[in-house]
């Protein structure tokens, strides 16, 4: 399970989601999600018309335009973060020592919270560290999904439980992705991280993987000790 986040100032959102819808209305879609592109399907279905786009040019076309979006993000420097949970070992120690009092039992509300932590001490720590910035805030956009109700409540314990960056929290609200360029940014950024988990995981801890260098600031994956340490356990 990855859970994915971009930080940036009102300003670079701004860019961004001017640069990223010239590009889309180029380009003829109405949007971008990861899973369309890796598949194929939804906006990137025309990809697939073997007489307009013989293999591999239909596989070839919708890898350049993923890789100009892409491009674009990293044009702005605009901040990455991501967590990933390995979901087998996940769901064993939560299991096993009935963990679901301390951490959430669904693993994405467990990622996400860990973003939004890493999130906001970057902004205070970091981003908002002038007299004259002191006083912002960092606030959360979430796909507007079946499950935004309870994420929402989930957020708001979160918020409850961690008083030392309650200052920094802001709100979240929920908005259909495919109307949000950066809720798009970020499944982005969430696929990306997945691969860049799965090569982590694979090689020992080694990533070779360049896509979006220089954007990510931190990718989190979870493991058995760390969940320990979460969960108090000795």
């Amino acid at each position: 399970m990855v859970a994915g986040a971009l930080i940036g100032t009102q300003k670079q959102w701004n860019e961004l989601r001017r640069k990223w819808d010239v590009c889309l209305r180029h380009h003829r879609l109405r949007y971008f999600r990861s899973s369309d592109y890796n598949s194929l399907s939804g906006e990137f279905e025309i990809f697939r018309d073997d007489v307009k786009y013989p293999k591999p040019k239909g596989r070839d076309a919708a890898r350049a335009i993923r890789d100009e979006l892409e491009a674009i993000i990293k044009r702005v420097s605009i901040l990455g973060l991501a967590c990933a949970v390995p979901l087998p070992m996940y769901r064993k120690l939560v299991e096993e020592y009935g963990l679901s009092e301390k951490l959430n039992p669904d693993p994405f509300v467990a990622a996400s919270q860990t973003v939004m932590r890493e999130s906001a001490l970057l902004a205070r720590d970091k981003l908002l560290r002038g007299k004259k910035d002191r006083d912002n805030r960092i606030a959360f956009v979430c796909d507007d999904s079946d499950n935004a109700a309870k994420y929402s409540v989930a957020y708001t314990g979160f918020k409850a439980k961690n008083v030392a960056i309650q200052d920094t929290l802001g709100g979240l609200t929920h908005q259909d992705d495919k109307k949000t360029p950066p809720l798009q940014m970020a499944d982005m950024v969430a696929s990306i991280s997945k691969e860049m988990a799965l090569e982590y995981l694979r090689n020992g801890g080694q990533v070779e993987l360049q896509r979006l260098q220089g954007v990510f600031h931190k990718l989190i994956v979870w493991d058995e000790p760390t969940m320990r340490e979460l969960a108090n356990l000795q």
